[in-house]
Formats: structure tokens, sequence, C-alpha cells
């Protein structure tokens, strides 16, 4: 076996660990920390109280309720039973919250399903850095064909917020884009610490909050586009223009390292526990940006309706979205 096969199978064997780790360290708790904050930006951007939600990925009930103490129903093999969740947008306070209801992959009545008015989602393996190339090619891959589906089941004008690894938008290859970029429009992003999600030491790639728009014109404006990719000669690595033109946008201290297999990674460090402020207030400006004409300073009433009441009855006869 040449030196090549032996880094290669090393490689391979590091992400068979890292994705082991993954699935054993529980994100739970920082899935329903996020949750409210998601909420509340989705709101401000004009997604109404009490609308068609999806969530799918990880922990997609605790994304959509966010409550951290519901069981999500497993196979023999613990893997969830369910992939994709739809309730509605929660309301302004912790007790409007209702419950999710797992969604038919396969509705009977396509012709006449209502179509979602946000999407959320928290990708799998968004935490965890891939050696391989095989490996990072198909989490890559992976994103796109979820997102896609996501925002093909969204209304026009319809708002899609993603967890998804840094390598999605530090990726250099522009031509990436051009299904999303067809369909959506780029509101805005922020990079989140290492260990975000999970403590785990494997955890520790930093992944980004994407914030996306189903367009309602063929044509996106130019500021909306997709940002593009440039390489760094001082760090070695690809990176995102988004984030060099906007720093405060990476919540944390970037740091370059490189790894037992000597590949360059990345990592963005946060002791004091920051973030979440900070995140805060980079959803306040996206909002703001991007809000509809008529939103008002406060997101229980700014769509003319009060909160839906908590346990109220589901629609549940109504089949979800085409394609999901």
């Amino acid at each position: 076996m040449t030196s090549a096969s032996h880094i290669q199978l090393a490689r391979e064997r590091a992400d068979i660990a890292a994705v082991t780790v993954h699935a054993h360290a529980d994100a739970t708790g920082a899935h329903a920390h996020l949750a409210p904050m998601v909420w509340d930006l989705l709101r401000g951007l004009g997604a109404p109280v009490g609308g068609r939600a999806l969530a799918f990925g990880v922990d997609p009930q605790v994304l959509l309720t966010g409550d951290p103490n519901r069981p999500q129903a497993r196979d023999n093999d613990g893997f969830p039973i369910h992939d994709r969740w739809q309730g509605p947008v929660p309301g302004a306070r912790p007790d409007a919250y209702r419950d999710a209801f797992p969604v038919t992959r396969y509705p009977l009545r396509l012709a006449t399903a209502r179509p979602f008015d946000v999407a959320v989602a928290s990708m799998p393996y968004s935490d965890i850095h891939l050696r391989s190339r095989e490996a990072r090619a198909m989490r890559l891959h992976s994103f796109h064909v979820q997102a896609i589906e996501a925002l093909e089941g969204l209304a026009p004008g319809g708002h899609a917020v993603f967890l998804a690894n840094h390598m999605v938008l530090d990726y250099p290859d522009p031509s990436r884009w051009a299904r999303l970029a067809q369909m959506a429009d780029f509101l805005g992003a922020a990079r989140l610490p290492s260990h975000t999600l999970r403590a785990a030491p494997a955890c520790d790639a930093p992944l980004d909050v994407l914030v996306l728009r189903r367009r309602e014109t063929p044509h996106p404006e130019p500021g909306l586009q997709f940002p593009s990719v440039q390489w760094s000669p001082t760090d070695g690595l690809h990176e995102s223009t988004y984030f060099t033109t906007r720093p405060d946008r990476v919540l944390g201290t970037p740091d370059v390292g490189t790894d037992y297999w000597g590949m360059k990674q990345l990592a963005v460090h946060d002791p004091d526990r920051t973030w979440p402020g900070r995140l805060n207030t980079v959803f306040g400006e996206i909002a703001r940006q991007h809000a509809p004409v008529s939103t008002t300073t406060s997101p229980a009433t700014e769509h003319g309706s009060p909160a839906p009441r908590h346990g109220a009855a589901h629609r549940r006869e109504e089949p979800p979205g085409p394609h999901l």
C-alpha cells in the first residue's frame, strides 16, 4: 500500500471516528437555546405567527417547539423514525410553542397541498471536520439537495434558516450555488463558534447560520446574491468573502491550525460565550434590513393577530408541501 493510500485510509478512519462521536454527543440543549432566537428572526422577517413551518435534520421537534425535553421516537437501530416535522410558527412567548407532528414524505393530495411559510434545519454532521474528499463531497451534496427540497416547498417570499458546516459557504466552487441561486435570495449569515452544538472534542468545526428567502421574482437583487469564495494565502484555506467583508458576523476569534493528518482546519474560539448576544444582534440587523414594510417592533402583534394558544388543535389532515 502506497503512502497516499495509507493517508487516505487514515482520513477515512478519522471520519468514521468523528461521525461516531457526533452520533453520541447530544445537541438538544443547544438547539433549544437557538430555537427562540431563530423564531424571533423569522417573525421579524415577516413569518406569520401560526403560519405553516417545516423543520428537518437534527432535533426537528426541538427546533419547532423550543422544548429540549421532547423525546424523539427512534427505531431499533437508534435512528429517528421521522426526519421531517411540521407545526405552526410559534408566538413570542415560551408558552406559545405548540406541538410538532411528522410530515409525510409522499402526501396523497399534492395538488392541494399548501406550501410552507418557513423552513428551519440543523443539517447533519455540521460541526465535525471531515478529512476524506468523498465524505466532504457527500456532506456538501446532501446540504444542497435538502436545501433545494425545502425551498421548493416554500411559498414565494417564505424564509429558510439552515445551520450548516462552514464549508458550505467556504467551498471554492461557486457553481454549487447555481440551483439555489435560481430560487432564493441570500439575506445573511452568522458563523458560530466551535462546540456551539456539542462539547465533544471531535465536534469542533464552526457552523454557519444561513438565512435565505424564496424569491418572488426571476432575478435576484445584486446585494442578495450568494457570496463568492477567495483563497487566503495567510491561512492556507478558502474562505467566504461574506465573512472577510463582515468580520463582526464571525461570533468569535478565527484560528487556523494543522491537524494530525497535515490538513488545515478552521476553528472559531469564544471562551467567554459571548456568541448568543452577538447572534441576536446579527439577527436583528438582518431582520431590520429585510423585514416587510408593515413589520413593527413587536413580534407578538406585528402580524395583526395574537400568538397562538398553547395546545390548540392542529389541522393534521392537511398534507405537507410537494417534494417533502
